[in-house]
């Protein structure tokens, strides 16, 4: 019997792979993965070494845990295609966002889920993934999950009403991120350092201060205070940051994203 069954191959289902594989959490040929196309899947089988389907029922049958990774449009045709399987025992993992807990429970009865928000970065063995628990499911199902998700990255339990939340602020946080760090590349490449080292300098620059921020445990606005001396340099580009409202742009855009989640959630409001 397979362990783990994925169903989607796009960014987060193969990333989902990768980062199990990389870190030997789990052995190839006890995951498979099923898309609509060969030529998504045998790259991955190739570079992975994990069974690949094109049939959706193929993961769902020889799989304990199934790990729903496709768009939240293709929620209900994947589990409608599925429903009249003898589904006992097995744990359904959804990574669609806005699609609630309830409506897979209530397409395919009595089955526990489990709904999580991973981001980009669990490719790398570094996301933190918020999860919340269906109605069915048992300490040992959370044990199963944990099992997996924790070899991705951190893993946070939140109730659902807050699912929406996580999705704009850390599910589509990693490309606000990169949006900075591209925004400081050019920066530094205006004032006069060459892209190679205006990169370097952006992408160490960011992941000490995050480190800083991890180690101290001190509050940003004092974090931001030890660097910033009055008439500064610092102070000068913090002004700059303020006239064009960096902090209400990063604000607004989690909300925007929350926002979003939420009206992908919409279809599923009656269920």
């Amino acid at each position: 019997m397979i362990e783990i069954g994925i169903v989607g191959a796009g960014k987060i289902g193969s990333g989902i792979i990768k980062g199990l594989v990389e870190k030997k959490a789990f052995k190839e040929d006890s995951i498979i993965l099923s898309d609509v196309s060969e030529n998504i899947l045998n790259p991955i089988k190739s570079q992975y070494g994990i069974k690949i389907s094109l049939n959706n029922r193929d993961v769902f049958s020889s799989s304990n845990i199934i790990i729903l990774a496709v768009k939240p449009n293709l929620i209900a045709p994947v589990l409608e295609s599925v429903k009249d399987l003898n589904l006992k025992g097995k744990l359904i993992v959804s990574v669609a966002a806005g699609v609630p807990i309830r409506f897979i429970e209530n397409t395919i009865q009595k089955i526990p889920v489990i709904r999580v928000m991973p981001n980009i970065s669990l490719s790398i063995g570094f996301s933190p993934s918020c999860y919340s628990v269906g109605k069915f499911v048992t300490d040992e199902n959370e044990k199963e999950f944990k099992k997996i998700f924790t070899n991705l990255g951190s893993v946070i339990k939140v109730d659902e009403d807050k699912m929406d939340a996580v999705t704009g602020l850390s599910g589509s946080g990693p490309a606000y991120v990169f949006s900075f760090l591209k925004a400081l590349t050019e920066g530094g490449m205006k004032a006069g350092l060459s892209e190679e080292i205006s990169k370097k300098l952006a992408i160490d620059t960011l992941y000490g201060a995050v480190l800083m921020a991890d180690k101290t445990g001190k509050e940003f606005d004092e974090l931001i205070t030890m660097v910033k001396t009055p008439g500064g340099t610092t102070e000068k580009g913090l002004m700059e940051l303020e006239k064009y409202s960096f902090e209400k742009g990063v604000v607004e855009a989690v909300k925007k994203a929350t926002e979003r989640s939420k009206e992908l959630g919409e279809a599923y409001g009656k269920c």
